[in-house]
């Protein structure tokens, strides 16, 4: 029976491969973890954050997972040697209880462009788990976006143009154009340099005002697509970067537009609105 994709076993396979992504985490928890410290990690997963902070030396560490994938989390923790440290709660962190208030929490639960994972309404919550002046990682998050000619990849709109089975399917195309892509941009693509869209801390509500972003163009270029990524401060001295200039689990999203063809002194202005699922 499938165990469904954001907790089987191969997609958390697919995370702990990704050396870029795991590798700033254990830097941040090594940097933010001090010996005794109560931790609360949401959306556990493998639970490998909870063991990187158990190692830095947190006295309790709440791994907390609202999936199945949360009684795999628990072997894995006895299987190292750490059930005295970590207890994993198998529940929605919005309702889970712990028996004290945390000094740091920690959570990797971000989506291609931070929101796609329908988790920032969680984490707001996780608040009242925390003592006062607790340390949260990651903290602030930056929404950077800039334009790009993307026609080589976005086969997933472009399928539409074509007549399959003797159909016409301008309808769906025109529908399509409205949908949200993932991709992994070659840095060559973009066509301007990116701007900061908007930013949040990450159990903060996202901005309720839509975001405009303006760019002006130094080149004759095309334009097909708005491209979204995002940074986040992990700790002091570790940045999270998901930029096209490297190649980690989440890439970037598409925003389709209408092509377009500029000159230099030409402008572009975008407006993104940020919208929580439950």
């Amino acid at each position: 029976m499938s165990t469904g994709h954001f907790y089987g076993v191969t997609y958390q396979k697919q995370l702990l491969s990704d050396r870029i992504r795991t590798g700033v985490l254990h830097d941040a928890i090594k940097e933010l973890v001090k010996p005794g410290d109560v931790v609360v990690d949401v959306g556990t997963g493998s639970g490998i954050l909870s063991i990187f902070a158990a190692r830095a030396g947190a006295r309790k560490v709440y791994a907390i997972e609202s999936t199945p994938i949360a009684r795999l989390a628990r072997q894995v923790v006895a299987d190292n040697g750490l059930s005295h440290i970590i207890e994993v709660i198998e529940a929605d962190a919005r309702v889970a209880q712990l028996g004290e208030l945390a000094d740091v929490l920690i959570s990797e639960c971000l989506g291609n462009f931070v929101l796609s994972d329908a988790m920032l309404n969680v984490l707001v919550d996780c608040k009242r788990m925390l003592k006062p002046n607790a340390i949260i990682c990651p903290g602030l998050v930056r929404f950077m976006m800039a334009p790009a000619n993307l026609e080589p990849l976005m086969g997933a709109l472009n399928w539409w143009k074509d007549p399959h089975y003797e159909v016409n399917w301008n309808a769906c195309y025109r529908s399509a154009q409205n949908d949200v892509y993932p991709v992994q941009v070659p840095p060559e693509l973009l066509s301007a340099e990116p701007k900061v869209s908007g930013r949040v801390f990450i159990t903060e509500p996202p901005p309720k005002d839509p975001q405009h972003v303006l760019w002006t163009f130094d080149k004759a270029t095309s334009v097909d697509a708005v491209v979204g990524w995002f940074t986040a401060e992990l700790s002091p001295s570790v940045m999270l970067d998901t930029s096209p200039a490297v190649q980690t689990c989440w890439g970037q999203v598409a925003f389709p537009i209408p092509p377009i063809d500029v000159v230099p002194g030409d402008q572009l202005d975008f407006t993104l609105a940020f919208e929580l699922g439950e």
